[in-house]
């Protein structure tokens, strides 16, 4: 087994892969970082030099075809989540993120106002226009998308059994052994995930980011329906076919744990105990 590790999105990574040839397995993982460090500068927000950044601070952008795409992406995601998931409230998710450096809790009327903002315009041309005070906001889907990224980028190399770990985010190929899964330990005691081969899982939780008011403690998680943070959240995983939807689906469910995920797809509320 051959490994290496990235800062991606600003979350300590790692790409295992076991194979025969090490020369062939460093180079498929540097082929692997470079392409999620492109999409990086596509996706990130925070990176003034990044494509939604710029979108962010000009308000309208012709954007790239990989822009483009990953949008189109996670609008399915939305609509199939019933926006519990919603990539186009990253107005709302900022103001949040504000308040919550602060220790405060964001003004319920501001809160429900930011999730009220239509989502952007995207004309024949490419070119994205957000609507006054909104912004993109990939930071609960681009860790998925990056390791599908670099899945892709790994079998294109001949590399079929890996695993790319990208902060919560896990993407695993080809089991080790015919016929297998393969078996994920998590920060639970006692509960350990089985996934198949060309499969990935997604934690979603508050462990290090939360506001506490009043003995209730408030997630950095937001409803995007009603703009609101999610108090008192338990860690969830989900298991699903790429990391993308895997990433969206954990973010939904975390959301609302009633929803049901459409078939393929399946929702691990924790509990300290196997899950087959």
């Amino acid at each position: 087994m051959f490994s290496t590790e990235s800062i991606i999105m600003g979350c300590q990574s790692q790409i295992k892969v076991w194979s025969s040839d090490e020369e062939a397995a460093y180079a498929a993982m540097r082929a692997a970082w470079e392409g999620v460090n492109e999409l990086e500068m596509v996706l990130s927000d925070w990176n003034p030099q990044a494509e939604v950044a710029q979108l962010n601070t000009q308000g309208k952008l012709k954007i790239s075809t990989n822009l483009l795409h990953a949008a189109q992406t996670a609008r399915t995601l939305t609509r199939s989540t019933g926006g519990r998931f919603d990539f186009e409230k990253g107005g709302l998710f900022f103001a949040w993120r504000e308040h919550r450096r602060r220790g405060q809790l964001l003004d319920p009327v501001e809160a429900q106002r930011l999730a009220l903002l239509p989502p952007a315009r995207i004309n024949q041309d490419g070119v994205a226009e957000l609507a006054p005070g909104n912004r993109w906001d990939f930071g609960g889907i681009g860790k998925g998308m990056a390791a599908d990224l670099a899945g892709e980028i790994l079998r294109s190399r001949g590399i079929t059994h890996f695993q790319v770990d990208c902060s919560g985010d896990l993407l695993v190929g080809k089991a080790l052994e015919p016929n297998s899964d393969w078996f994920i330990a998590t920060e639970i005691e006692g509960l350990t995930i089985r996934v198949p081969s060309n499969h990935a899982v997604a934690c979603s939780g508050d462990a290090n980011q939360f506001v506490l008011k009043d003995g209730v403690r408030y997630s950095h998680i937001i409803d995007p329906r009603s703009g609101q943070a999610i108090p008192n959240q338990s860690l969830t995983f989900v298991v699903a076919p790429t990391a993308t939807s895997a990433d969206a689906w954990a973010t939904a469910c975390s959301v609302d744990p009633k929803k049901i995920p459409p078939r393929g797809i399946t929702f691990i509320p924790a509990a300290p105990r196997f899950v087959p």
